[in-house]
């Protein structure tokens, strides 16, 4: 099917096309046809400095990978749409180039050694400590950057970030804020209150069909059947490619050699008697050692002298017992000393700590499983890898099918799949595993396929599946008729109607005298939810209680009335204040911040 594409791109109209670029290369060499290309490319100018469309739909992809990447499955469709992520990608944009030329116009810049330090002590690109570049590599392809232009992005955080850091390092908090912070904190109220329950007053609550009718006549527009979509897709998996990879002898081996290397190494069961010699001289730990060493050639129990002798806080008291020691995990003199042993012999050490007689109590090895016992498993996890890698490196191959036909089976053909069809699905998603899918919604409502009836862009559903898809039908946004509504605005008229009782009920009782209250004494902040309603009310005056009619999470209705406000006798502790000053710090901080970049932007010309 590839070579099919080939064979068209000998067509009169390419030869157009490519004399075209032959000649305004003789002409005018190469930046002429870039510029006559770029020219109209342009979305966005801040201070005469231009933002490409290219630029934009990076930006708009990178911020797709970071939503998904942050939220999985979680993520609202409507925020992986194009218009919306291209949107905020220009804000984001025009909002860097202002802050890159507010580091320039401070004389502030950044080396190619400094990016080149950042990168190789990032966490996210090591391995082990030590930088990886696969890790690398294959982070910025999957943002769809080059190394030289993932350098340069990063260049500009850097910069950028040193004005933000002469912000933050100039903040600072007072103790009195602290303390009002520490105090509003501990703050405790005293309340009465009288809840009404709203399921109560429903069950108690009729409507009569000229209700509902006015009610469903007036409010149309919140009864319509969102737009719809039924799509034919795609599916190419890591899977389809298990038939185009092979695992080689030699990489088994390999594999099965690495995995075995991983293994926990021998292990030495110890004990040891601890003679220190920070409170005593040499001489007098060498007598002490020589005097326990008597004991133990005269028959006495290693555990007992371990009890009588041994310095090891830690351990004396458990017959000296150390437990199992890997290689490499202690002192190296004793370890040394231990791993030359045999079992049950005893030897004394110096170390840097003291003497120590040493006891071998056993040596274990790690069972190695055979090569045999792990083939299968090493060759599915090797055919896993390749498959994917495989799949990675056909990414663009797929995107070149879907743009060179408005059909998907050129793509089923040469991939083996076949093309599914899905049901009707909002822009909320479907009921199945793929429809239900952030990616696979925004891309089966975007403009190209929606309006334009092109296949999509591909759609990467995880590491293991891609999806293209096309338009099947489309169902438009309609106003659902009286009848098929009528229980849904019955459920609404009749809470609408109960909830207006409540208020005129709990009004009553607020000028009642006759009302019976629940008492609340010294409620601490955020104790539950009557509390944190009683925390939003103002301070009583005069002793005059404060009485107001608040909203319950469940729709219930609750009469709160405000009796004191008084502070807490508990006193805060230390980290707990240190705690406070972060928090004031780092909003100080951040508002200053926000404030900065608002005044830059505002300050700019932007054209877009």
């Amino acid at each position: 099917m590839l070579q099919d594409i080939r064979d068209k791109s000998q067509g009169i109209v390419v030869k157009i096309i490519v004399g075209f670029i032959v000649v305004t290369f003789a002409l005018f060499g190469v930046d002429a046809l870039v510029q006559s290309l770029s020219s109209s490319d342009t979305v966005a100018e801040v201070d005469g400095v231009g933002i490409s469309r290219t630029d934009m739909l990076q930006g708009a992809e990178t911020q797709r990978r970071q939503l998904i990447s942050m939220m999985g499955g979680q993520v609202n469709p409507a925020l992986l749409e194009d218009n919306v992520l291209q949107r905020r990608a220009l804000d984001e944009l025009v909002q860097r180039i202002v802050l890159v030329n507010q580091a320039q116009g401070l004389g502030l810049g950044v080396s190619d050694a400094q990016v080149n330090t950042y990168l190789l002590q990032a966490e996210q690109f090591q391995t082990n400590g030590q930088f990886d570049q696969n890790k690398y590599l294959n982070l910025i392809n999957s943002l769809g950057y080059t190394p030289l232009a993932f350098k340069e992005r990063i260049k500009q955080d850097v910069l950028i970030q040193q004005p933000r850091n002469a912000i933050s390092g100039s903040e600072f908090v007072l103790p009195y804020q602290i303390n009002d912070v520490s105090q509003l904190q501990a703050q405790q109220r005293s309340y009465d209150y009288v809840s009404f329950s709203l399921a109560d007053e429903s069950e108690n609550t009729s409507v009569s069909e000229a209700e509902l009718r006015a009610y469903y006549d007036e409010n149309k527009d919140n009864f319509k059947t969102p737009e719809q979509v039924k799509v034919d897709y795609v599916v190419v998996s890591s899977s389809d490619f298990y038939s185009r990879v092979s695992v080689t002898d030699v990489e088994l081996k390999d594999a099965y050699q690495a995995s075995i290397n991983g293994l926990v190494q021998e292990e030495r069961f110890a004990s040891h008697i601890l003679i220190d010699t920070s409170d005593k001289t040499d001489d007098a730990a060498q007598k002490r050692l020589e005097e326990v060493q008597v004991k133990l050639d005269s028959g006495a129990l290693f555990a007992d002298l371990a009890a009588e002798y041994s310095d090891d806080l830690g351990s004396k008291d458990d017959g000296g017992n150390l437990g199992y020691v890997e290689k490499g995990t202690i002192d190296p003199t004793f370890d040394d000393a231990l791993f030359g042993m045999k079992k049950g012999e005893i030897k004394s050490v110096k170390t840097q700590f003291g003497y120590h007689l040493i006891q071998l109590n056993d040596i274990t090895t790690p069972e190695v499983p055979s090569f045999a016992s792990q083939e299968a498993q090493l060759k599915q996890t090797l055919l896993d890898i390749k498959a994917r890698d495989a799949l990675l490196t056909a990414h663009e191959d797929i995107t070149d099918l879907a743009y060179a036909s408005d059909k998907l089976d050129v793509i089923a053909k040469e991939y083996n799949v076949d093309v599914q069809k899905s049901d009707y699905f909002s822009r909320e998603g479907g009921a199945d595993e793929i429809t239900s899918n952030a990616s696979f919604v925004a891309a089966a409502f975007s403009v190209s396929v929606l309006e334009d009836g092109q296949n999509s862009n591909l759609v990467e559903l995880n590491d293991d599946q891609v999806a293209i898809i096309h338009l099947n039908d489309r169902q438009v946004e309609a106003v659902q008729d009286y009848d098929s509504t009528k229980e849904q605005v019955t459920s609404i008229v009749v809470q609408n109607k109960a909830l207006e009782s409540l208020k005129l009920k709990a009004e009553a009782a607020k000028a009642s005298e006759m009302t019976v209250w629940s008492f609340v004494a010294n409620a601490k902040r955020g104790q539950d939810e009557i509390a944190s309603l009683a925390f939003t009310l103002p301070h009583p005056i005069a002793n005059q209680p404060v009485v107001q009619i608040k909203d319950l999470s469940n729709g219930d209705v609750v009469l709160v009335r405000l009796n004191s406000v008084g502070v807490g006798a508990e006193e805060v502790p230390e980290d707990q204040q240190l705690a406070y000053e972060r928090y004031l710090t780092q909003t100080q901080v951040s508002l200053s911040t926000q404030s900065q970049q608002a005044l830059l932007k505002n300050t700019a010309k932007i054209v877009r």
